[in-house]
């Protein structure tokens, strides 16, 4: 009894927590942003957030666990079309017996060859421990992403969605480049604050700049290269005339006058990005 409790309330706050974090999202982006398409991970395979998205008019592609009914429904494909070597596109509708799916949705599954490419991401054939006696499962690493693209070819599903793979890359970039894993605080909103400046600010914009300003011809450095490079500069914030002036210690007159032309583009940029990580009252 308690078990099955516990299972439901983790439901419930899981979908809660998909609602809250997608809803903050959109408002922390504003209106001069136009979400062309929602990218999310196996976290939110939840009906109730794909429903909300439908209903909202949202193009979304997400990525499903592969859990055992998910697993059926790979193992009956037929019509595998091959894209390049070691790697093939299949897909199905399907409908999960649970009462909330009240309709089937559009599967895209891709496996790739562990041989060819020993690098794939994906659940290994083997995992599937339902279907052991499949012995051609075992060569193949498979991704399942659910998707209401109805014509986006599959092999197109599956590229859109990949490049979200390199979040984890961002996650790295952003605790080595700009220390986020030290500015958890006591309060939950504080620390909430921070992270979105750091983020959604601090992040992108310095990317933004190194990729149009400062280095264009290696505009993918990491953060903690661009940092030290550029950043790591002794100054004083100061007060003069009432108004706060930042003075860093140049010497150097093309590095100088290189800041300063940076510092003005920075004032001149159209974006405006709201906080709104503000406790409710």
């Amino acid at each position: 009894m308690w078990s099955i409790f516990g299972i439901v309330r983790g439901i419930r706050l899981r979908v809660k927590a998909a609602f809250r974090f997608f809803v903050q999202t959109l408002l922390a982006l504003g209106t001069a942003f136009r979400v062309r398409r929602v990218l999310c991970d196996s976290g939110f395979y939840l009906v109730e957030f794909i429903e909300y998205l439908e209903n909202k008019g949202f193009s979304y592609i997400l990525s499903v666990p592969i859990i055992p009914p998910i697993q059926q429904q790979i193992v009956q494909i037929d019509d595998w079309k091959p894209i390049e070597d070691g790697l093939e596109t299949g897909e199905f509708n399907f409908k999960h017996t649970d009462a909330k799916w009240t309709r089937p949705r559009r599967y895209v599954v891709v496996r790739q060859n562990v041989q060819t490419r020993p690098e794939a991401p994906g659940k290994h054939g083997r995992q599937m421990m339902l279907f052991e006696e499949y012995e051609e499962l075992g060569y193949y690493r498979y991704s399942v992403l659910i998707s209401n693209e109805k014509e986006l070819p599959a092999v197109e599903v599956w590229r859109e969605y990949r490049p979200r793979a390199n979040d984890e890359n961002v996650l790295k970039d952003l605790k080595e480049g700009l220390g986020l894993g030290v500015f958890n605080v006591n309060s939950f909103w504080a620390t909430e604050a921070i992270l979105v400046m750091t983020a959604l600010v601090c992040y992108n914009l310095l990317h933004f700049l190194n990729a149009q300003l400062l280095n264009r011809n290696q505009p993918r450095q990491h953060a903690k290269t661009i940092r030290q490079h550029w950043f790591i500069l002794p100054g004083q914030l100061g007060n003069s005339g009432g108004s706060y002036r930042l003075r860093i210690a140049v010497k150097a007159g093309r590095l100088r006058a290189k800041l300063i032309w940076v510092l003005n583009e920075i004032q001149r940029l159209p974006y405006r990005l709201n906080c709104n990580a503000v406790k409710p009252p």
